[in-house]
């Protein structure tokens, strides 16, 4: 069965949330549900929220994640290096003057390990620290997909100065996201698709 992508940008910083569901299925997991619940809610329209998948903890990926948890009953997931962000505005980089949604509170995150399975996909959870710590990317390998999160962009890759950024610690992410094969389809957490092949090649590591 196909799987099925939607983009669902958030927020002032236009943050990618992406709803996957597999063909045939009715329930569907979101990753990063940034600060747009209203728009969230209306692309998920009748499918049963199976999962929240958190690529890392910074606000503009995860405002969206505990309104959604408590109405679904939803489990969110998140690199349990990233957890602490979640309950500390400073830490996620909370900015008020540009959110709609309120910083989560008590917001409860299951640890994401080496894989995961969920509404029917298989993801492979890649720690890919640098900018912050517990960064993940989730890669679905049968349909070569990779969602990247805020470590690599169509022509960028994540900014290093925020809490938990380590530029050594990004540059061995890139590495190992660029070993990966090269028509992987990237979907990042700002900015449009790309491809790993059209990423390594704009840099020599």
């Amino acid at each position: 069965m196909r799987i099925n992508i939607q983009t669902v940008p958030c927020g002032a910083y236009q943050a990618n949330a992406y709803l996957v569901w597999r063909e045939g299925r009715d329930d569907c997991a979101l990753i990063d549900p940034g600060d747009d619940l209203e728009r969230l809610e209306g692309a998920i329209g009748d499918k049963r929220l199976g999962a929240i998948l958190l690529t890392h903890g910074h606000f503009d990926h995860i405002l969206a994640a505990q309104p959604l948890a408590k109405a679904t009953g939803a489990a969110a997931y998140i690199h349990p290096a990233d957890a602490e962000m979640l309950s500390d505005m400073d830490k996620s980089a909370y900015n008020a003057s540009i959110c709609r949604l309120p910083p989560p509170k008590g917001l409860v995150a299951k640890p994401l390990g080496e894989a995961l399975s969920a509404c029917g996909l298989d993801f492979t959870v890649l720690h890919t620290p640098g900018h912050s710590r517990g960064s993940v990317c989730l890669y679905l390998a049968d349909e070569g997909v990779l969602f990247s999160g805020d470590t690599l962009f169509e022509a960028g890759y994540g900014r290093m100065d925020l809490y938990g950024g380590d530029s050594r610690q990004m540059l061995d992410s890139l590495k190992k996201l660029f070993a990966l094969p090269g028509e992987l389809r990237v979907y990042p957490g700002h900015g449009g698709p790309t491809t790993i092949a059209r990423e390594r090649d704009r840099y020599i590591l």
